[in-house]
């Protein structure tokens, strides 16, 4: 934590302001491809995988390669951030669905879809039933280990 006090240069009194610094997750490496970003972030025994753009055919191999190394790493939980995306097509679903299956029995794969854009193609391939959707990061990170969903 750090304070400042002290009188601006006109001799004015400088009201105190308090810098509180909280500890940042660690970022892993952004990955891009046309209108697909992926960012992971690790907290503590979490990652992230932000998703941003759109999840389709041609883009879908990129997310399969983040999450297949993502896993890698054996984490106690995967949270797959949808809530950026703008389009995601069964190819995408897909890619969810086999990182769940691939998961070791020490990981819990879990999503946040909070659009349209994600939540109906999750719903009409029924990928809801298998996946545990959440509406928020916050939710997915903090939620008990193999809880179900908080469906909002």
């Amino acid at each position: 934590m750090t304070v400042h006090d002290g009188q601006s240069a006109a001799g004015e009194p400088i009201v105190p302001s308090v810098v509180i610094d909280f500890p940042r997750p660690r970022s892993l490496p952004s990955h891009r491809y046309q209108d697909l970003t992926i960012t992971v972030e690790r907290f503590s025994g979490t990652l992230v995988v932000v998703v941003d753009g759109e999840v389709d055919l041609c883009t879908a191999p990129m997310l399969h390669d983040v999450l297949e190394a993502s896993l890698t790493l054996t984490p106690q939980r995967v949270v797959v951030d949808l809530s950026l995306v703008r389009f995601l097509n069964t190819a995408g679903v897909q890619v969810l669905l086999d990182a769940h299956r691939r998961a070791t029995p020490g990981t819990d794969v879990r999503l946040v879809a909070t659009t349209r854009a994600t939540l109906l193609p999750l719903r009409l391939t029924r990928a809801d039933e298998r996946l545990v959707v959440h509406t928020s990061r916050a939710a997915a990170i903090a939620a008990p280990r193999w809880a179900a969903a908080d469906t909002g």
